[in-house]
């Protein structure tokens, strides 16, 4: 009954009034999300509305609004409190009473909160912040002026909570500030992926937090206000509309953090269009009948949990986020890559180039049924021991790996294969270091396999929390025949100081890592049903987004050519045969036919013979 009746409100509220509603919106995402959330929200129940998005600044969408322009957008309190002049208290509540009173002696009216919070936070990438020891803005003050630092233009113009009284607070200096227009945020996080800068101001319902694994440096002072977001209109624009408040009433507290990141990355990371996912969250709420018209397909990169969060992983991702718009691209975890592809559970793989091998009648033959899209970087590979009794791959009788399947098993094999005398190798459940420096421990290897970017945290905490085990030696077995089974290795060094208690360099082996893709098989041309269908989607990445995939990743080195690659990495060749007669053949039979022709034209001219006269 009450629904009902509350219903009926709505509706005569709304035809009282005949005024369009001006809904307005700042130049960010996720404004505009809120901002098309309250559009769609007054169109159910009846009410015309001008949409006026991506006005641009906080002081533009707050002038636009003090003048009347506009008669609604979502603002925050932490924004408007320092908009206002007023203190902040580091109260919720008493902030958002604060801000309502002093915005009321403007004309100016905050509804109800909408039940998320979208703070300023400040962040960095794994390596940096466990190369310099950061876990708090403070930590900062040791090596900020080697570090460079990305912020928005709006951080960098605000006055009470913006960039001078950032670095004033904390006494930062850092070595270099890059600053990127508000419209260009996900520019601000190419720049921390690609290492232009080193630490970002960004939000914390930024939906590349989570996905790139970053890390946030906490606010131990309380620098940063609350910045909880509410509709925020005017008492003219109620005393035209007051089916204003009645409406935005039922977004309050229903929008949660989780529920914001959500629709961010539905539109930053997936390319989905701003109205349908505003459309689909209200829907979802249960505030509209009718669900956008949409499907969006869905692209799953697998990855060894170990990748995930590393540049490569979180490079990769980024990629092909920019060269597949429109498609929900995600991440999915699994220690052998390459089978979840096979499977149908990912769409692309990213693995060590050894993956894409096979062993047919004891050879490690290429695997022709994936196609390496692009190389990200390169993969080490880590030969732990015990420290009281080290024994290199080329001394092992019995060698730990990654499960069955998995890159350092391919290894593994191919190192048994190799050897003189008899080798076991022991398929751990996983490729983590914790996992292989157990299996040591407990007498089940003499020495285990691990492909990793050299650094990676769990190797790192392994080392820096145990002196039982070491890194050894881990080419001498790479000789003649072994060279031939995996051409795609090469010889490297991981430098001494890359982990504590590693004083020497050590000899290792190197790969890169490639994005996979599944390539046409057999008969493709004929239809994607019957048993040749290997993958759940059989075709491979069509050529542009291949290319797209390359260029998105910047400069990197070409995949191995032992490796089967896709088609658009191979380069058109056009060059034009200038010879004077390039086929020969050809020529001759020119030449006669262009003699019979002269001949029979000459048949066709020539005078007859007159007869003899009798």
């Amino acid at each position: 009954m009450r629904t009902v009746l509350s219903l009926l409100i709505v509706l005569v509220l709304a035809s009282c009034s005949s005024q369009t509603v001006r809904v307005g919106s700042k130049d960010l995402v996720e404004n505009r999300i809120v901002a098309e959330m309250f559009a769609l929200l007054l169109e159910e129940q009846g009410v015309n509305v001008k949409r006026l998005p991506a006005l641009g600044s906080t002081e533009i969408a707050f002038q636009a609004l003090k003048d009347d322009d506009i008669d609604l957008y979502p603002e925050y309190t932490g924004t408007a409190l320092s908009m206002m002049g007023e203190p902040r208290s580091g109260d919720a509540d008493q902030d958002y009473e604060v801000v309502s009173e002093a915005l009321a002696t403007n004309g100016l009216v905050m509804l109800d909160r909408l039940g998320f919070e979208a703070g300023y936070a400040v962040l960095t990438r794994p390596a940096v912040a466990a190369e310099n020891d950061l876990s708090t803005i403070l930590d900062l003050t040791g090596p900020d002026t080697r570090l460079r630092l990305g912020i928005t233009q709006s951080f960098a113009e605000r006055p009470r909570d913006g960039l001078e009284p950032f670095l004033d607070r904390f006494g930062l200096s850092f070595g270099d500030i890059t600053v990127f227009s508000e419209a260009n945020r996900e520019g601000l996080y190419d720049a921390l992926i690609e290492k232009r800068v080193d630490v970002i101001v960004g939000f914390t319902t930024d939906p590349e937090i989570e996905d790139y694994e970053l890390v946030e440096l906490d606010d131990t002072t309380g620098f940063f206000p609350i910045y909880e977001a509410a509709p925020l209109t005017s008492d003219l624009a109620l005393e035209r509309s007051p089916v204003i408040e009645t409406v935005m009433a039922e977004l309050a507290g229903r929008i949660d953090n989780t529920l914001i990141e959500e629709l961010n990355a539905a539109v930053r990371l997936d390319g989905r269009p701003v109205n349908r996912v505003a459309r689909r969250a209200l829907f979802d709420l249960g505030l509209i009948e009718k669900p956008p018209r949409e499907r969006t397909p869905v692209l799953g990169i697998a990855m060894q949990p170990e990748t995930v969060g590393t540049d490569a992983g979180i490079s990769t991702l980024r990629a092909v986020r920019k060269a597949m718009r429109g498609r929900d691209v995600n991440i999915i975890p699994v220690s052998v890559p390459l089978e979840a592809m096979a499977g149908g559970d990912a769409r692309l793989a990213l693995a060590p180039a050894v993956s894409g091998f096979s062993r047919v009648d004891g050879n490690m033959v290429r695997d022709d049924r994936v196609e390496a899209v692009a190389a990200v970087g390169s993969t080490f590979l880590h030969a732990i021991s015990l420290t009281e009794n080290p024994v290199e791959p080329v001394n092992a009788s019995v060698i730990a790996s990654g499960p069955e399947g998995s890159a350092t098993f391919k290894m593994a094999t191919v190192l048994a294969a190799t050897a003189g005398g008899d080798v076991t190798i022991v398929p751990l459940a996983d490729d983590e270091a914790s996992t292989a420096a157990e299996a040591l421990r407990k007498g089940d290897a003499q020495v285990a396999l691990l492909f990793a970017e050299p650094g990676r945290q769990d190797l790192a905490d392994l080392f820096a929390g145990s002196t039982d085990i070491t890194l050894v030696d881990a080419d001498a077995w790479w000789r003649s025949r072994a060279r031939l089974a995996l051409p795609v290795m090469r010889e490297a060094q991981i430098n001494a100081g890359t982990y504590a208690g590693l004083n020497l360099p050590v000899s290792t082996l190197s790969t890169q890592l490639i994005l996979f893709g599944p390539a046409a098989p057999e008969g493709f041309a004929l239809g994607q049903q019957g048993p040749s269908s290997f993958f759940d989607e059989v075709r491979p990445l069509q050529g542009r987004n291949v290319e797209a995939i390359n260029n998105n990743l910047g400069l990197h080195a070409a995949v191995d050519p032992h490796l089967r690659r896709a088609a658009a990495l191979t380069p058109d060749v056009n060059i034009r045969d200038d010879r004077i007669n390039p086929y020969p053949g050809r020529a001759v039979l020119m030449i006669v036919i262009l003699a019979f022709a002269v001949w029979a034209f000459w048949l066709f001219l020539r005078p007859e013979k007159k007869g003899d006269s009798r």
